[in-house]
């Protein structure tokens, strides 16, 4: 299954909208962003579809040595299933919602996602999950309905020492909860707005402005 070519919400998509939405500057996909992928790409799929050059490939395979190095990271990644796909109808809205699980570890309940990281200490790495509302993809996550009841971030510095951040979501009060109501006030808006997300089209295209249909 293309996950990419599923007509369906996913969280990234929730992010998309909300910029729209609040006039957020809609920034072109970056260096970061698909050093980020192939990064995801070389721990989950073993096998790179972007080129690296030299030194980004170094630079990736150190993170991954200290993944490795990780007793909590390394057991993860041997035994989890990788990039589960789900699909499901949000019980509010009914919109058709979709997510892709970075790890998911039936046996402990847990989803764990990876995140590289520019954080120089694990004050920073909290302050980002925050910035990127990480507790709303959390919770937006754990509602699609796999067997799960904890979300763990796993975050790798992408400069020297290369820390491991671990960050359990589901063990923070209010947490969740907080993530589950931004995502399902976005998903209201989204359809009042009958928003559309780019990555729908088939090409590229323009994104147009929101036009909020009437109550």
């Amino acid at each position: 299954m293309d996950y990419r070519s599923i007509s369906r919400y996913a969280n990234s998509d929730l992010t998309e909208f909300r910029n729209l939405f609040f006039g957020y500057p809609v920034r072109p996909r970056g260096p970061a962003q698909a050093f980020g992928t192939a990064f995801h790409e070389l721990i989950l799929e073993q096998e790179l579809t972007i080129e690296l050059t030299t030194a980004l490939q170094k630079q990736a395979d150190q993170m991954r040595n200290a993944l490795q190095k990780d007793s909590f990271a390394r057991l993860v990644l041997q035994e989890a299933r990788k990039e589960v796909i789900e699909v499901w109808d949000d019980d509010q809205t009914g919109l058709p919602c979709k997510s892709r699980l970075d790890l998911w570890l039936p046996s402990e309940e847990m989803i764990v996602d990876v995140k590289t990281t520019s954080a120089r200490s694990y004050r920073e790495f909290l302050a980002s999950c925050l910035a990127y509302d990480y507790d709303r993809q959390g919770a937006f996550y754990l509602d699609s309905k796999p067997p799960a009841s904890r979300f763990v971030l796993l975050g790798v510095q992408k400069q020297a020492p290369f820390s491991i951040f671990y960050f359990e979501a589901t063990a923070c009060k209010g947490c969740i909860e907080g993530g589950r109501k931004k995502y399902h006030a976005l998903l209201r808006e989204v359809r009042k707005c009958n928003f559309q997300p780019s990555s729908w089209a088939l090409t590229t295209a323009a994104i147009q402005p929101l036009t909020r249909q009437a109550s």
